[in-house]
């Protein structure tokens, strides 16, 4: 007897499954996030935001690059309207990963809010590449969609929560850590840890763009808007 598969994913069990598996999928991308995020917390105390204002802000926010970047130029002096002004600039970049994304989902403007608050060049990547994997979706799955030379089948949306639900957890649990424990921490520490957000792009980034050129397109055109 044939089983009605029309909407997987709607399925709570199966939902469930694929929120599981995004949130394994994601799992090192919140490792990488973690020390980048204490070093964050140890900045934001060093210019005079409390650790409450430091962890709001990643949990408002969480976006890396901006978030360094506003620390700096509030230790400079620089105005808060500035600050926001660079911050818009410097994020243009997810606008384009968010209109590439887009075509990948079926969502509700909801889940359409709380897929892009989750979106970083991270997020993106995983997400978009670990759609090659065979999710079922629609009654196809990505192998089905790459023998036929189109674009692979909508990812679930649960799926792609979960990644970016434990990425934010990272950064937003890194962040509370370091806040915490800036004084135990060398002031040498947030120098060195900061690097390792554009590490794990990079590392994500080149086999990527050289398994999916789209891929490498998408990063090249957000980094072209950064600068």
């Amino acid at each position: 007897m044939a089983v009605n598969e029309t909407a997987p994913e709607r399925a709570p069990r199966q939902q469930l499954r694929h929120f599981r598996r995004g949130l394994k999928q994601g799992l090192p991308v919140a490792f990488g996030y973690f020390p980048s995020a204490l070093a964050f917390g140890v900045m934001a105390l060093t210019v005079g935001l409390s650790a409450q204002q430091a962890v709001l802000t990643s949990a408002l926010v969480f976006a890396g690059a901006g978030q360094f970047m506003a620390v700096n130029l509030l230790s400079g002096g620089a105005p808060p309207l500035a600050i926001i002004a660079a911050n818009l600039v410097v994020n243009l970049r997810y606008f384009v990963m968010s209109a590439s994304f887009s075509r990948r989902l079926k969502i509700s403007r909801l889940e359409a809010a709380l897929v892009g608050f989750g979106v970083t060049d991270e997020t993106f990547l995983v997400n978009y590449l670990t759609g090659r994997a065979v999710l079922p979706s629609e009654g196809r799955t990505a192998s089905d969609e790459d023998s036929a030379g189109e674009e692979p089948a909508y990812l679930p949306t649960s799926y792609v929560l979960g990644v970016n639900t434990i990425a934010y957890a990272g950064w937003v649990l890194g962040t509370w850590a370091g806040a915490v424990f800036a004084d135990v921490l060398p002031e040498s520490f947030s120098a060195g840890m900061g690097i390792i957000l554009y590490a794990m792009f990079i590392a994500l980034l080149i086999p990527a763009a050289a398994e999916h050129w789209t891929v490498g397109g998408i990063a090249a055109a957000g980094g072209g808007l950064c600068w």
